[in-house]
Protein backbone atom coordinates (compact mmCIF):
# COMPACT_ATOMS: atom_id res chain seq x y z
CA UNK A 1 0.00 0.00 0.00
CA UNK A 2 1.21 3.41 -0.53
CA UNK A 3 0.69 6.26 1.27
CA UNK A 4 1.30 10.06 0.03
CA UNK A 5 4.04 11.26 -1.96
CA UNK A 6 5.47 7.48 -2.31
CA UNK A 7 2.87 6.75 -4.70
CA UNK A 8 4.94 8.86 -7.38
CA UNK A 9 7.29 5.77 -7.50
CA UNK A 10 6.90 2.78 -10.01
CA UNK A 11 7.67 -0.02 -7.97
CA UNK A 12 9.94 -2.55 -10.20
CA UNK A 13 9.69 -5.28 -7.76
CA UNK A 14 7.58 -8.39 -6.84
CA UNK A 15 5.00 -6.58 -4.77
CA UNK A 16 1.38 -5.87 -5.35
CA UNK A 17 -0.05 -2.52 -4.88
CA UNK A 18 -3.64 -2.99 -2.85
CA UNK A 19 -4.20 0.34 -1.86
CA UNK A 20 -3.47 4.39 -2.21
CA UNK A 21 -4.64 6.93 0.54
CA UNK A 22 -3.41 9.58 2.65
CA UNK A 23 -2.24 9.14 6.18
CA UNK A 24 -5.66 9.85 7.91
CA UNK A 25 -7.03 7.08 5.58
CA UNK A 26 -4.29 4.42 6.99
CA UNK A 27 -6.25 2.61 9.59
CA UNK A 28 -9.46 2.11 7.52
CA UNK A 29 -6.79 1.11 4.27
CA UNK A 30 -5.13 -1.30 6.50
CA UNK A 31 -8.57 -3.05 7.54
CA UNK A 32 -9.99 -3.06 3.91
CA UNK A 33 -6.53 -4.70 2.17
CA UNK A 34 -4.34 -5.80 4.65
CA UNK A 35 -1.00 -4.94 3.85
CA UNK A 36 2.26 -6.55 4.83
CA UNK A 37 3.90 -3.23 4.27
CA UNK A 38 2.97 0.42 3.75
CA UNK A 39 5.00 2.94 2.19
CA UNK A 40 4.82 6.58 3.97
CA UNK A 41 6.27 9.56 2.01
CA UNK A 42 6.68 12.91 3.31
CA UNK A 43 9.07 15.92 3.18
CA UNK A 44 11.57 15.69 6.56
CA UNK A 45 10.13 12.43 7.78
CA UNK A 46 8.61 13.97 10.50
CA UNK A 47 4.75 13.88 9.76
CA UNK A 48 5.50 9.70 9.23
CA UNK A 49 6.41 9.38 13.03
CA UNK A 50 2.36 9.34 13.72
CA UNK A 51 1.32 6.92 11.60
CA UNK A 52 4.57 4.67 12.44
CA UNK A 53 3.21 4.77 16.22
CA UNK A 54 -0.07 4.27 15.39
CA UNK A 55 0.55 1.42 13.12
CA UNK A 56 2.94 -0.56 15.53
CA UNK A 57 0.33 -0.13 18.54
CA UNK A 58 -1.90 -3.01 16.08
CA UNK A 59 -1.51 -6.29 16.19
CA UNK A 60 -0.21 -8.01 13.17
CA UNK A 61 0.82 -4.34 12.10
CA UNK A 62 2.12 -3.98 8.89
CA UNK A 63 5.65 -3.01 7.93
CA UNK A 64 5.84 0.90 7.40
CA UNK A 65 8.80 2.16 5.46
CA UNK A 66 9.19 5.50 5.81
CA UNK A 67 10.68 7.81 2.39
CA UNK A 68 11.91 11.20 3.47
CA UNK A 69 12.93 14.26 0.75
CA UNK A 70 15.35 14.86 3.76
CA UNK A 71 15.92 13.96 7.33
CA UNK A 72 17.77 14.48 9.91
CA UNK A 73 19.60 11.52 11.66
CA UNK A 74 17.93 12.48 15.26
CA UNK A 75 14.44 12.15 13.29
CA UNK A 76 15.95 8.63 10.97
CA UNK A 77 16.74 7.16 14.80
CA UNK A 78 13.36 8.09 16.23
CA UNK A 79 11.14 6.50 12.98
CA UNK A 80 13.50 3.13 13.85
CA UNK A 81 12.95 3.32 17.52
CA UNK A 82 9.42 4.18 16.96
CA UNK A 83 8.78 0.83 14.79
CA UNK A 84 9.58 2.18 11.54
CA UNK A 85 11.02 -0.75 8.78
CA UNK A 86 12.97 1.54 7.55
CA UNK A 87 13.77 5.39 5.64
CA UNK A 88 15.03 6.19 2.17
CA UNK A 89 16.02 9.37 0.98
CA UNK A 90 13.45 10.58 -2.50
CA UNK A 91 16.44 11.28 -4.43
CA UNK A 92 18.13 7.83 -4.32
CA UNK A 93 14.86 5.48 -3.40
CA UNK A 94 14.53 4.29 -6.96
CA UNK A 95 17.79 2.16 -6.83
CA UNK A 96 17.07 0.95 -3.41
CA UNK A 97 13.38 -0.15 -3.50
CA UNK A 98 13.65 -3.58 -4.93
CA UNK A 99 15.90 -4.65 -1.79
CA UNK A 100 14.48 -2.51 1.01
CA UNK A 101 10.68 -3.79 0.38
CA UNK A 102 11.96 -6.88 0.76
CA UNK A 103 13.46 -6.55 3.73
CA UNK A 104 10.89 -4.76 5.62
CA UNK A 105 8.52 -7.53 4.94
CA UNK A 106 10.56 -9.79 5.95
CA UNK A 107 11.55 -8.43 9.38
CA UNK A 108 14.60 -7.09 8.18
CA UNK A 109 15.27 -2.91 8.62
CA UNK A 110 15.99 -1.30 5.30
CA UNK A 111 18.07 2.30 4.85
CA UNK A 112 19.59 4.74 2.87
CA UNK A 113 23.11 4.17 2.33
CA UNK A 114 23.53 8.14 3.23
CA UNK A 115 22.12 7.94 6.60
CA UNK A 116 23.10 4.10 7.68
CA UNK A 117 26.38 4.92 8.85
CA UNK A 118 25.22 7.54 10.57
CA UNK A 119 22.54 5.50 12.34
CA UNK A 120 24.89 2.74 12.98
CA UNK A 121 27.58 4.59 14.71
CA UNK A 122 25.08 6.03 17.33
CA UNK A 123 23.85 2.97 18.25
CA UNK A 124 27.15 2.04 18.89
CA UNK A 125 27.03 4.70 21.75
CA UNK A 126 23.53 4.95 22.51
CA UNK A 127 21.84 6.79 25.50
CA UNK A 128 19.61 4.71 27.40
CA UNK A 129 17.85 4.94 30.78
CA UNK A 130 14.63 2.75 30.23
CA UNK A 131 14.81 0.89 33.46
CA UNK A 132 11.42 -0.82 32.95
CA UNK A 133 12.99 -1.88 29.23
CA UNK A 134 16.17 -3.68 31.59
CA UNK A 135 13.49 -5.38 33.78
CA UNK A 136 11.14 -7.18 31.00
CA UNK A 137 14.62 -8.31 29.26
CA UNK A 138 15.83 -9.59 32.40
CA UNK A 139 12.49 -12.24 32.31
CA UNK A 140 13.70 -13.84 28.87
CA UNK A 141 15.97 -17.07 29.05
CA UNK A 142 19.48 -16.71 27.76
CA UNK A 143 18.24 -18.10 23.97
CA UNK A 144 15.23 -16.03 24.31
CA UNK A 145 17.66 -12.73 24.70
CA UNK A 146 19.73 -14.29 21.56
CA UNK A 147 16.77 -14.09 19.60
CA UNK A 148 16.08 -10.99 20.64
CA UNK A 149 19.50 -9.28 19.95
CA UNK A 150 19.62 -10.50 16.17
CA UNK A 151 16.03 -9.57 15.59
CA UNK A 152 16.79 -5.92 17.10
CA UNK A 153 19.79 -6.04 14.38
CA UNK A 154 17.51 -6.16 11.69
CA UNK A 155 17.92 -10.04 10.88
CA UNK A 156 14.58 -11.94 9.42
CA UNK A 157 13.37 -14.94 11.03
CA UNK A 158 15.80 -17.05 8.43
CA UNK A 159 18.79 -15.34 9.44
CA UNK A 160 18.31 -15.76 12.88
CA UNK A 161 17.41 -19.34 12.16
CA UNK A 162 21.36 -19.65 10.63
CA UNK A 163 22.79 -17.56 13.20
CA UNK A 164 21.91 -19.87 16.09
CA UNK A 165 21.84 -22.91 13.94
CA UNK A 166 18.00 -23.79 14.54
CA UNK A 167 15.02 -24.24 12.37
CA UNK A 168 13.16 -21.37 11.23
CA UNK A 169 9.97 -22.60 12.86
CA UNK A 170 11.72 -22.43 16.16
CA UNK A 171 12.62 -19.02 15.81
CA UNK A 172 9.29 -17.99 15.73
CA UNK A 173 8.54 -19.82 17.97
CA UNK A 174 11.03 -17.81 20.10
CA UNK A 175 10.12 -14.81 18.89
CA UNK A 176 6.65 -15.09 19.88
CA UNK A 177 7.52 -15.86 23.44
CA UNK A 178 9.56 -13.14 23.08
CA UNK A 179 6.78 -10.22 22.47
CA UNK A 180 4.21 -11.92 25.01
CA UNK A 181 6.88 -11.59 27.62
CA UNK A 182 7.71 -7.98 26.30
CA UNK A 183 4.19 -7.24 25.86
CA UNK A 184 5.09 -6.22 22.34
CA UNK A 185 2.60 -6.34 20.10
CA UNK A 186 4.94 -6.91 16.89
CA UNK A 187 8.99 -7.43 16.55
CA UNK A 188 9.10 -3.82 15.73
CA UNK A 189 8.26 -3.56 19.42
CA UNK A 190 10.15 -6.08 20.29
CA UNK A 191 13.41 -4.31 18.96
CA UNK A 192 12.47 -1.21 20.18
CA UNK A 193 12.39 -2.50 23.91
CA UNK A 194 15.74 -4.02 22.90
CA UNK A 195 17.46 -1.56 22.06
CA UNK A 196 16.04 0.54 25.00
CA UNK A 197 17.26 -2.39 27.55
CA UNK A 198 20.66 -2.39 25.44
CA UNK A 199 20.52 -5.98 25.61
CA UNK A 200 23.74 -7.04 23.91
CA UNK A 201 25.12 -5.80 27.55
CA UNK A 202 22.72 -8.36 29.28
CA UNK A 203 25.75 -11.16 30.51
CA UNK A 204 25.49 -14.42 29.11
CA UNK A 205 24.28 -16.71 32.03
CA UNK A 206 25.33 -20.09 30.11
CA UNK A 207 26.16 -20.89 26.65
CA UNK A 208 23.95 -23.03 25.00
CA UNK A 209 25.38 -25.39 22.50
CA UNK A 210 23.82 -25.15 18.83
CA UNK A 211 20.97 -27.23 18.17
CA UNK A 212 20.01 -29.83 15.57
CA UNK A 213 16.91 -27.85 15.46
CA UNK A 214 14.74 -27.61 18.40
CA UNK A 215 16.90 -25.06 20.42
Amino acid sequence: MLQDSAADFRLQSPVSVVGEGKRAQAAALIRTTRPDLLISGDTYGKDSLSLVESVARRPASPAVLVIAERIAERDARTLLARGAAGVLLHRTAPQHLTWALIAAVEGSRALAPEIADAVVRDRRHPVRGHDGARERVAGLSTREREVLTLLSDGLANRAIAQALHISPETVKGHVRAVCAKLKADNRMQAARIAWQADVATFPAEEVSPPSSGRG
